[in-house]
């Protein structure tokens, strides 16, 4: 779920590039091409455990370019509640399986 997040926010990056490049010459299009690769590279990494914590970093930078694009503020406190929830309800769902698998293996003398 945490790497569909990324993804959705490397498209996210995209438009925030297309509007910065229109609304300033400030560099927000830069901004936005490291954060779109940024998110795709990292939802690759995920099968790391450092990777969870640069992802929290990905978010504070997406909150961040709200400074050049006013919008991303509230796009990127979204996003990162939507990290957060990736994160929780896959760590859940993951111990939801572990159970079953150990309760199926108890069952059937494993």
């Amino acid at each position: 779920m945490a790497a569909a997040v990324l993804v959705f926010e490397a498209f996210i990056a995209l438009f925030f590039g297309l509007v910065a490049a229109k609304l300033s010459s400030g560099g927000g299009w830069q901004l936005a091409i490291g954060l779109g690769a940024a998110s795709v590279l990292l939802s690759g990494l995920l099968r790391f455990r450092w990777a969870y914590s640069l992802g929290w970093a990905l978010q504070v930078a997406f909150i961040g370019a709200g400074f050049w694009v006013t919008m991303m503020f509230p796009v990127g406190v979204i996003f990162a509640a939507l990290w957060w929830a990736g994160l929780h309800y896959g760590a859940k769902g993951e111990r939801i399986k572990a159970e079953r698998v150990r309760a199926w293996e108890a069952a059937h003398g494993e």
